[in-house]
């Protein structure tokens, strides 16, 4: 198992290296969390971009693939905050073999004030309805906060929370992932 997910780490950093505008490395003692992104258009107005995650949870025996496109811009006069909203397709299983498969809308934003030199905030929320969920899914509801400090200008540190929590009918809601992680994101 573990020698499968080493390979499919391995696989997504080269794919994503050849290509990617950001690739990000989050781990702890259970779990990992790769995932890459990919600006498709940007002009005055912001960006648009695709991107892949994959997640392997241990301690939950979760493994997780996404994968969607947001929509990021700089609204009003506010240096340095970003606001998005986006589509997230997931698949995967988790513990008690319960398969995965969700579309999820919601957004993101991130703080990082010119002012504090590096130091940056963000959060992400997305939201699977039970009318987008299938196979043993009934719904997904994914939740994220991290603060970070960018030790250069490609490379940030951060520390990261997460909770990805799955209802699964018979089983009622679960959490199929929920830790601290640090980290890292390289942009290219």
């Amino acid at each position: 198992m573990h020698k499968q997910l080493a390979g499919l780490v391995i696989l997504l950093l080269l794919a994503g290296t050849a290509h990617a505008t950001s690739i990000d490395l989050g781990f702890n003692n259970d779990s990992a969390q790769v995932s890459f992104s990919q600006p498709l258009v940007t002009d005055e107005l912001g960006s648009s971009q695709v991107g892949a995650r994959f997640l392997y949870n241990d301690g939950e025996e979760t493994k997780l693939l996404s994968g969607g496109f947001e929509f990021v811009g700089e609204p009003g006069n506010i240096p340095g905050l970003k606001v998005g909203v986006g589509v997230q397709a997931y698949g995967g299983s988790a513990d008690r073999n319960q398969d995965i498969l969700a579309c999820g809308i919601g957004g993101m934003v991130r703080y990082a004030p010119p002012a504090l030199g590096g130091v940056a905030v963000s959060g992400k929320l997305y939201v699977a309805p039970k009318i987008f969920s299938g196979l043993d899914s009934d719904g997904l509801l994914e939740t994220a906060v991290r603060a970070g400090f960018n030790v250069t200008p490609k490379v940030e540190v951060y520390l990261g929370y997460q909770n990805i929590r799955s209802d699964f009918g018979r089983y009622d809601v679960w959490t199929i992932d929920d830790d601290l992680r640090l980290g890292f994101e390289a942009r290219f």
